[in-house]
């Protein structure tokens, strides 16, 4: 194996598994499903998702909605943001963020 080879596969293993193309098909079932397609519009616009991020998820009629919250050094809520996603086609459609 080249050192390009190993480069090459090191990446694909290294990348995280929460792509939208890689998440079930619609309709959007399951919490786990809907947090994919949060995590992957998170990932698209580069919004915090990761480690040190509080997540919670909740379930309407026609949507889930997923949302996020970090912690200041304080103990206090930090800025967030949640996503809500379209229960049948498992397109994001509401975005909001807060401080």
């Amino acid at each position: 194996m080249t050192p390009t080879h190993v480069f090459l596969l090191g990446a694909f293993l290294a990348t995280p598994l929460a792509h939208g193309a890689e998440c079930p098909a619609p309709p959007v079932k399951s919490s786990q499903q809907a947090i994919c397609y949060a995590t992957a519009y998170a990932e698209k616009n580069r919004l915090p998702h990761g480690k040190g991020v509080t997540r919670k998820v909740s379930k309407g009629k026609k949507v889930w909605t997923v949302s996020h919250e970090t912690t200041k050094s304080g103990g206090g809520k930090g800025p967030g943001w949640a996503v809500e996603i379209d229960i049948e086609s498992a397109t994001p459609t509401r975005f909001t963020s807060y401080k």
